[in-house]
């Protein structure tokens, strides 16, 4: 949600900026408004950089939690054993050992919000990085169809499609970034890690 009023913010800067530039050039004119629209959302859905990018990092999360779930598991294992240990282990004993325990679980508890957030984090960038060259093609189609604005589809509530230009944007963002590097800042054992 965030990131949508940030893109919206961006297009209405650059395009008021491409917009007054052209009438300080020649102030007694004002320029006829030259409109396309463009779904956002479907681009960064659709583009091959995105959907690679949501490919890598489903693919890490499941190797990460299939290896979590399998720490969980020996946990498990070891509380049981625990238990059935705490009517002969002494009771300083049994405590040590329970309390041990708890580290460990809250240790992994933790190394999966980890693993959440470091996950969370980099798709944001990645995503961020799409959305930087996307606003560069979305630039670069204003001056080769001598358009002097573009609107987001989520912020118009009826248009002709002929006003639409989402398929050419998607076109020319595969074309310039149909993959993308998907780089995480750490993994949950704080390994610096590349994809």
């Amino acid at each position: 949600m965030v990131f949508n009023k940030i893109l919206v913010a961006c297009f209405i800067f650059i395009f008021t900026t491409l917009l007054i530039s052209q009438v300080s050039a020649n102030p007694n004119s004002i320029p006829a408004p030259k409109i396309a629209i463009v779904d956002i959302q479907s681009i960064l859905r659709d583009s091959l950089s995105s959907k690679e990018a949501r490919k890598k990092m489903d693919a890490i999360a499941l190797q990460e939690q299939s290896l979590i779930a399998s720490e969980e598991n020996k946990l498990r294992k070891k509380d049981q054993e625990l238990q059935q240990q705490r009517s002969i282990l002494a009771p300083d004993v049994y405590l040590q050992r329970q309390q041990k325990l708890q580290k460990e679980i809250r240790k992994l508890q933790k190394r999966s919000r980890n693993l959440n957030q470091v996950l969370d984090k980099s798709f944001r960038r990645t995503i961020n990085k799409i959305q930087i060259v996307l606003l560069d093609e979305l630039r670069k189609l204003t001056q080769e169809l001598n358009i002097n604005m573009i609107l987001p589809r989520s912020q118009i509530v009826i248009a002709v499609d002929d006003f639409e230009i989402t398929d050419l944007a998607l076109q020319r963002l595969n074309k310039r970034l149909p993959s993308i590097d998907l780089k995480l800042e750490k993994n949950v054992n704080n390994k610096t890690k590349s994809k």
